[in-house]
């Protein structure tokens, strides 16, 4: 039995938001194995200057892990805030259809 939702867009948004954040994570975790398997450390040095950056692969890696679960955790908690609005709403609405004689008494 299919329920049919008010908002369907609202759900849909909420999948890709959860989707997005699955594939955050587990490219981040490709990363990080990259990161640390690496025999050579990762050097940018750009043509105008001399700047050298010879960054440890477990700093790099590090980083990668504590930015790779922050944008997991912001892209998870929008789909869920998301579908916690939508949940809001629908029990709003059946509670209005119950009309107040139904509604739980409140000391």
């Amino acid at each position: 039995m299919s329920k049919e939702h008010r908002f369907p867009v609202l759900h849909i948004v909420s999948a890709i938001f959860k989707v997005l954040a699955w594939i955050v994570a587990v490219a981040d975790i490709i990363l990080i194995v990259v990161l640390l398997t690496r025999k050579t450390s990762l050097s940018f040095t750009p043509t105008a200057s001399n700047f050298n950056f010879g960054g440890s692969p477990y700093f790099l890696a590090g980083i990668a892990f504590l930015l790779g679960v922050f944008y997991f955790l912001v892209l998870y908690a929008l789909a869920e805030g998301i579908m916690v609005a939508v949940a809001i709403e629908e029990n709003t609405r059946k509670a209005l259809k119950q009309g107040p004689e139904k509604a739980p008494e409140t000391k």
